[in-house]
Parts: C-alpha cells; sequence; structure tokens
C-alpha cells in the first residue's frame, strides 16, 4: 500500500484560498437569495392582493355603494313622504266630525 505524501505549504496555502473564495461566494449567494426571498414574499403578500383588488374589486365595489346610496336617498324619500301624510292627517279634522255635521251616516 501506498502511504499517501504530505501536502507542501505551498499546496495547503492554494487549497486554504480557494475554500476562502469558495465560502465567500456562499455567503454572497447566501445574502442575496435571502434578499430576493423576502422581496418575493413582500410581493406575494401585499402587492399582488393590493394590485387584484385595485383591478377586479374595486369597481364591483363603487357600484355597491353607489347602489346603496341610491337605496339610502329612496328610504330617506319615503321617509319624508311619511312625515308628510303624518302632518296631513294631523291638519285634517276627524272626518266622523265632518260626516256628522252634515247628519248623515247616523242610522239613529
Amino acid at each position: 500500500m501506498k502511504e499517501q505524501e504530505e501536502p507542501s505549504l505551498q499546496e495547503v496555502y492554494r487549497l486554504t484560498k480557494e475554500n476562502n473564495r469558495m465560502l465567500k461566494a456562499m455567503r454572497r449567494d447566501a445574502f442575496i437569495g435571502g434578499i430576493l426571498k423576502f422581496v418575493w414574499w413582500i410581493l406575494i403578500l401585499f402587492v399582488i392582493p393590493y394590485v387584484l383588488f385595485v383591478i377586479y374589486l374595486q369597481p364591483y365595489l363603487a357600484q355597491l355603494q353607489s347602489a346603496y346610496e341610491k337605496v339610502n336617498s329612496s328610504a330617506d324619500t319615503v321617509s319624508g313622504v311619511a312625515n308628510d301624510f303624518s302632518k296631513l292627517k294631523e291638519q285634517i279634522p276627524n272626518w266622523q266630525d265632518i260626516l256628522d255635521g252634515f247628519g248623515g251616516g247616523g242610522g239613529n
């Protein structure tokens, strides 16, 4: 069996430099990958839903809001008519008193 030779000091130095270069590249790639992952999740969680909301949902919500405002104004109009009717009812005297004044409707 052949015995392995001890590497020379020059070869150890070359291997150490190569190892250091690879480690720095790995750290840089991991750092850039972390930043890209962060940006990717920001896009997925915030930007894409906002864009989808603005493009697809907002027009429907605006139509729904305008329909609600129309219904609300119609309800206010009906309420105003009901108030006017109750005021009119208060202003007209009792119909029974009017009929008695003409002498009708008695049957006595």
